[in-house]
């Protein structure tokens, strides 16, 4: 091999690294580095340390922030993930308008959130919008969605179950088509209930699927910020400010670039850990299933 062509393989080989630094290392290592900098956009940078991180445990809008994330992540996911097994099992045992279905459900995914979140805005308006107006209809009677601390998080949970519900439905309708049949038929023929079916047989062998689409809409739910931001801007005041939001008012809106910093840091620390957490508990579920 010629010494160019060596270069050039070297070069080539040192392209990942190349990458991951400037895509994920410069960012990274910036942020933590203004994190330790009281720094706000117009004025000089003041070195203090882990100043900014100790007044973030002591600001009560990010405690609220980090609030608002996990009750977020958590009823959506149990909800999403509670309807789209209920659909995709439905949409398993049907026999007509399979097709029809499935491309029903993935409207919602090809709606980009931040429309999705101005769709919701406008069917919750409390004047003129459809949600209220079906509430009347049926007795319930409306409620101010997008006005109030205490409905304006569940109608951000409420849109976003409503864009990814289908997401864990066609996923684990896959899961269920690829199933032996004979292993269903066997389990009918020796007189298992089709709940004990389901919760016996079937959703644990697509369990590590399962996993990863948890995963992945776990990541998705905590750093949840288009449809939020478009719905409810992160109010009404703080009532669905969550991480995301909290980082970008401090950082665009009041151009407090070493807290947001700092915010950034803790934001990203806890992604780590949730997802390492996960992809060991999802390495040690296959494991396993392919040494049972």
């Amino acid at each position: 091999m010629s010494t160019r062509a060596s270069k050039t393989v070297t070069f080539v080989g040192w392209l990942p690294v190349i990458y991951c630094y400037a895509v994920i290392g410069f960012p990274f290592v910036s942020m933590v580095y203004y994190s330790f900098f009281n720094y706000t956009l117009g004025s000089g940078m003041n070195f203090v340390g882990l100043s900014e991180y100790a007044q973030l445990l002591q600001d009560p809008v990010f405690a609220q922030s980090l609030f608002v994330t996990g009750v977020y992540t958590a009823a959506s996911l149990a909800a999403e993930f509670g309807f789209g097994i209920l659909i995709a099992y439905l949409l398993f045992r049907i026999t007509r308008g399979k097709t029809i279905l499935t491309v029903a459900l993935l409207l919602p995914l090809t709606i980009p959130p931040v429309i999705s979140g101005i769709i919701w805005k406008i069917l919750f308006d409390a004047g003129y919008g459809h949600v209220n107006y079906y509430l009347n209809l049926v007795g319930i009677g409306g409620k101010p969605w997008l006005t109030t601390a205490t409905w304006a998080l569940p109608a951000a949970i409420i849109t976003d179950i409503w864009q990814w519900t289908p997401f864990i439905a066609l996923v684990t309708y896959a899961g269920f088509s690829s199933l032996p049949r004979e292993l269903l038929q066997s389990a009918f023929v020796d007189g298992a209930s089709e709940l004990k079916t389901l919760g016996e047989i079937m959703l644990p062998s697509i369990s590590p699927l399962l996993f990863i689409a948890l995963l992945l809409r776990l990541v998705d739910c905590i750093r949840a910020f288009d449809n939020i931001f478009s719905l409810t801007g992160g109010g009404p005041g703080t009532a669905t400010t969550n991480l995301s939001i909290f980082v970008y008012y401090n950082a665009m809106e009041f151009m407090m670039v070493g807290y947001a910093s700092a915010a950034g840091v803790i934001f990203l620390l806890i992604l780590i850990v949730v997802t390492n957490l996960m992809l060991r508990r999802a390495t040690s579920i296959l494991w396993r299933e392919t040494h049972a």
